[in-house]
């Protein structure tokens, strides 16, 4: 059968719009960093040289007063790659844990739910490929504190104190391991897994392995990036770095960065790798001969780190894909001060920048509250992905301040650590510290409650991880205070309680807390709220 040359032409002129919309369609490449504060960062205004990641900011948006919902790395990764907050996880293993209409305590234990309802799984739905690289912690959490059951889970064990340079065999076991991990995450609706840590570098569980090597994870993006080039869909990659989590990437022993610039290269979460790693250390060894000329102000570490992000975005840039990319740039919490485990600023505020070089013209600013719990509906929003209607989502998008817009996308933002809950507004942040019914009559019996080190304290921590909520508390004077309220920008650090001072404004800020509560948190009870 032969069509007229003008249905023809008008057939191919279809396909050709499909094509051009499938390609319109934006590539997000989301780089998350492992407890960075702002301070590691150039174009915070601080003294270190950061040029590749600061050239973010300097062609995008740099965000003010961007926060994390939750302040350790597993709730916050959940909320960041979920849009939802931990407490409303559907996970069998949470709820067998808290069960419904009961109050949580979270551990560093949130598990992504199997049924591919997060950012990964929906874009891939919508035609996107996706990728993962880096660290994880969002999963199969019963084979990370401990290696007593990988054999029957799957993974391998190895010794703890054994070189895998002269022992080969803890090499094959770890690459072994690292397939494993790969092979798991995909399940959650990843195409592309690569440059794997199951979550913190000591859950390698072996000592030499306890180093960063921030080159491993750009060498995984970039060959993701390298295999999209040529592709129809556009893509979705989330990069998530070791850097600067424990251990101190700037920590020295005599003279020399052990766990990060000075150590091998060739040692790496799937084992030894030699192949590159001489380039590794030629370039490490010119980034400290820059630091001693004192090219570099201070953190050498973090100039590694930048470096690793420059290669990235080059790559980008190599393949023809950097205009139409959305890079996103943020940390999963902070940890100054230890305000890890807090809802001070020293842990939930963070850095954020994105550029979107087709679309973004003009550097700008954006002032107000955005929250980690934000980044999934606004990335699917802006990717014009079909959203299934059981992908239930807490956070709000702010699409349109990628789109030029400059007014608030929300009034204000519920952040909750287990027993304390908070709400922040551009000038003001209220946080409020209640137990459950059987608690709170133990602590009027006058009963203590057993710390880190079984030390007694006469209230419990907000949360499960009892030896980074005892340094919280030994870090924050407040941080028993049941409520809590401070003013912006005339105390950022947070150190004047001003609950009491101001009666009506607390009782805005506690009903304002109240009503954001009851829109998200539906079946967990919080003190009077």
């Amino acid at each position: 059968m032969r069509f007229p040359k003008y249905i023809v032409a008008c057939l191919l002129m279809l396909v050709a719009l499909k094509g051009m919309a499938q390609n319109e369609r934006p590539n997000v490449l989301f780089i998350l960093t492992d407890d960075e504060n702002l301070n590691s960062l150039g174009c915070y205004g601080y003294k270190v040289q950061t040029p590749n990641i600061d050239k973010i900011a300097e062609n995008g948006i740099r965000f003010t007063n961007a926060n994390v919902v939750h302040s350790v790395c597993s709730p916050s990764r959940y909320a960041i790659l979920t849009g939802r907050y931990y407490f409303n996880n559907y996970h069998p293993e949470f709820l067998k844990e808290f069960p419904k209409n009961q109050a949580d305590c979270v551990g560093n234990s949130i598990s992504l739910e199997d049924d591919g309802m997060n950012i990964a799984g929906v874009l891939k739905d919508n035609g996107y490929n996706t990728g993962f690289i880096g660290k994880f912690h969002v999963g199969y959490h019963e084979l990370l504190g401990t290696n007593r059951n990988w054999e029957e889970g799957g993974l391998k064990t190895y010794p703890k104190t054994k070189d895998p340079r002269v022992d080969k065999s803890i090499s094959k076991k770890m690459k072994h391991n690292h397939d494993w991990w790969c092979q798991a995450i995909k399940s959650y609706g990843f195409d592309y897994v690569n440059g794997v840590y199951s979550a913190n570098l000591r859950e390698l569980f072996n000592d030499y392995m306890n180093v960063h090597n921030v080159e491993w994870t750009a060498d995984a993006a970039t060959k993701f990036i390298e295999q999209q080039e040529n592709e129809d869909q556009p893509f979705f990659l989330f990069v998530s770095t070791t850097y600067p989590h424990g251990p101190a990437p700037e920590r020295k022993v005599k003279g020399e960065y052990v766990v990060s610039l000075d150590a091998d290269p060739a040692l790496t979460g799937e084992g030894i790798v030699e192949e590159g790693a001489k380039v590794k250390r030629e370039r490490r060894q010119q980034i400290k001969n820059e630091i001693k000329k004192g090219e570099l102000a201070t953190s050498p570490t973090a100039r590694w780190w930048d470096d690793s992000v420059g290669r990235i975005i080059n790559k980008l840039k190599e393949t023809g894909q950097y205009e139409n990319t959305i890079i996103i740039y943020t940390s999963d919490h902070g940890k100054k001060n230890h305000g890890k485990t807090t809802l001070y600023d020293t842990g939930v505020h963070v850095p954020l920048l994105i550029q979107w070089p087709s679309q973004i013209k003009e550097p700008r600013d954006y002032t107000h509250v955005v929250g980690s719990v934000d980044f999934t509906p606004t990335i699917l929003e802006t990717c014009s992905a079909k959203v299934p209607q059981q992908m239930k989502m807490d956070g709000v998008s702010f699409n349109s301040v990628l789109h030029g817009e400059t007014d608030a996308t929300r009034g204000a933002l519920l952040m909750k650590m287990g027993y304390a809950c908070g709400i922040k507004t551009d000038e003001y942040k209220y946080i409020a510290v209640r137990y459950p019914k059987d608690i709170e009559k133990q602590i009027k019996r006058g009963e203590d409650f057993r710390g880190h080190k079984k030390e007694r304290i006469a209230q419990p921590y907000y949360m499960l991880h009892k030896q980074l909520s005892q340094k919280s508390a030994n870090g924050n004077e407040n941080y028993w205070v049941r409520d809590q309220l401070y003013a912006y920008p005339n105390d950022v650090e947070e150190k004047h309680n001003i609950y009491n001072e101001d009666l009506k404004l607390s009782e805005q800020m506690k009903q304002l807390l109240s009503k954001e509560l009851r829109k998200v948190n539906k079946e967990r009870p919080f003190g009077e709220f």
